[in-house]
């Protein structure tokens, strides 16, 4: 790619353990348009490049993820759109991660005292710094493309007042300013977690996250409607995630109607 594609749409994608993926990849998944692709993140066994584009093959956030909202977010884009429209898919995410690992000016000492392993070894995938990693990886992705779109799903940890919903605008506010977007033109996606009605253990953090779209202008909130829970009842089916995937690029059609 040799020249920014206007008809290359680029997403940001962000959050913990939902955004990455929990859900086993079946065939129906496997086939991808050539039209969808996603940027490495990380460097990866399956032969994925740190700042490259590869097919959106599933897993999208990492060699060691799944399956996530964005795989179905867009296909389901890409059925809706002109048949010379490509979507770029750009995704970091750390399970388990508070929203302030995405918090330039506040992460550093977080990142430095976790002592889990398990989430050292993601850390340490994206460089101990998840913000600047989907930053780099953001503007290497502009040179291609136009950012359209920044997608959510991160709450479970501590969407539960109005620091988070604070914290989840500063990161949009930085990301506009250090990508130099129009703000009025990429809109933040937020999705729900898994509803309390669906057994969802951190459904409570939903009245939060809903919320959020009441305080910040070109803010608006997915629905978890009918997405079921895999057996923890913190992470989606891989039905729930494809019909989440759906949900989110049915939002982004209603509030943009490119």
């Amino acid at each position: 790619m040799d020249a920014i594609d206007p008809k290359f749409w680029i997403f940001l994608c962000f959050g913990q353990s939902n955004m990455a993926g929990q859900a086993p990849i079946e065939e129906q998944d496997l086939a991808v348009s050539e039209r969808f692709l996603s940027m490495a993140t990380t460097d990866g066994g399956d032969g994925r490049v740190l700042g490259t584009w590869r097919k959106a093959v599933p897993p999208l956030c990492r060699a060691d993820a799944n399956l996530g909202p964005a795989d179905w977010f867009g296909r389901t884009l890409l059925e809706a759109v002109l048949d010379d429209v490509r979507i770029g898919i750009v995704s970091v995410a750390v399970e388990g991660c508070p929203i302030t690992f995405f918090d330039k000016d506040r992460n550093a000492p977080l990142i430095v005292m976790e002592d889990r392993d398990w989430m050292n070894d993601i850390l340490n995938q994206y460089g101990r710094d998840p913000y600047e990693r989907l930053l780099s990886m953001a503007k290497i992705a502009a040179r291609d493309g136009v950012i359209k779109g920044i997608l959510l799903h991160q709450g479970e940890t501590d969407a539960y007042d109005r620091e988070w919903q604070e914290t989840v605008r500063k990161i949009y506010c930085d990301l506009q300013q250090e990508l130099q977007f129009d703000p009025t033109a990429v809109p933040l996606l937020v999705g729900e977690v898994v509803r309390t009605e669906y057994g969802g253990i951190c459904g409570h953090a939903n009245p939060t996250i809903n919320d959020i779209a009441n305080r910040y202008p070109n803010t608006f909130v997915v629905s978890s409607e009918d997405c079921l829970p895999c057996d923890d009842h913190l992470h989606f089916s891989g039905e729930g995630y494809r019909l989440l995937g759906r949900h989110y690029a049915q939002r982004y059609l209603e509030v943009t109607n490119p």
